[in-house]
C-alpha cells in the first residue's frame, strides 16, 4: 500500500466514522456538535495532540547548524502551550481542530507529491479545501459555529450535512483502497 493510499483511506475511514453518528443518532450528534465550538476540556485535549505533534516535528527537524535550538524546542513549546490554553481558550476547540487540519493536509501533499497516480489530484484538491476551512476556522470561529449551528438545526439538516460528509469519506476510502 503506497502512502497516498494509506493517507487516503485513513482519512476517509475518519470521515465516515464522525459523520456516521449524526445519520444514525441525530438527536445526540446535534447536541455534541453545538458545544463543541465552546468546549474548553475538548480544546485543550485537541491542541495538547497539536502541541505534541508539532514538539516532535520542531525537534526532529533541527538538524545540523539548527541543533542550538533543541533545548529551546524543549522548553517553549510547553510553554506555548501552556500560554495558549491560560490565555486563548476562547475558541479552543475550533482552532485545535484548524490546526490538525492543517497537519492533516500536510500529509496529503506530501503523499500526493510521491505519487504518480492522475487522481491524485482529488486529495490535492481537498488538501487545499482544508487549509481554507482552517484559516477560516482560526479567523473568524464564530461565523464558523453559526454555520454549524444552521446545518445542525434540525434532524433533517443533520443528517443531510452527515450524508454528503459520509459520501466524500466513502469516496475517498474507494479511492484509497482501489484507485491507489
Amino acid at each position: 500500500m503506497t502512502r497516498l493510499a494509506l493517507t487516503t483511506t485513513l482519512l476517509g475511514g475518519f470521515i465516515v466514522a464522525t459523520r456516521f453518528p449524526g445519520i444514525v443518532w441525530p438527536d445526540h450528534f446535534r447536541k455534541w456538535a453545538n458545544k463543541f465550538p465552546r468546549s474548553v476540556p475538548a480544546g485543550r485535549v485537541l491542541m495538547g495532540i497539536v502541541a505534541a505533534i508539532a514538539w516532535v516535528v520542531m525537534y526532529q527537524s533541527a538538524t545540523d547548524e539548527w541543533a542550538f535550538a533543541r533545548p529551546l524546542i524543549l522548553i517553549g513549546v510547553p510553554i506555548a502551550y501552556i500560554l495558549v490554553i491560560q490565555y486563548g481558550d476562547q475558541f479552543l476547540s475550533m482552532r485545535a481542530v484548524a490546526a490538525i487540519m492543517l497537519l492533516v493536509a500536510k500529509q496529503m501533499v506530501d503523499a500526493t507529491d510521491l505519487s504518480e497516480a492522475p487522481l491524485r489530484l482529488i486529495v490535492t484538491v481537498l488538501a487545499y479545501v482544508m487549509v481554507l476551512l482552517a484559516a477560516w476556522m482560526t479567523v473568524s470561529p464564530h461565523v464558523f459555529r453559526d454555520v454549524l449551528g444552521y446545518c445542525m438545526a434540525s434532524n433533517k439538516r443533520c443528517r443531510l450535512t452527515c450524508s454528503l460528509g459520509l459520501c466524500v469519506g466513502i469516496g475517498l476510502l474507494a479511492l484509497g483502497l482501489c484507485a491507489y
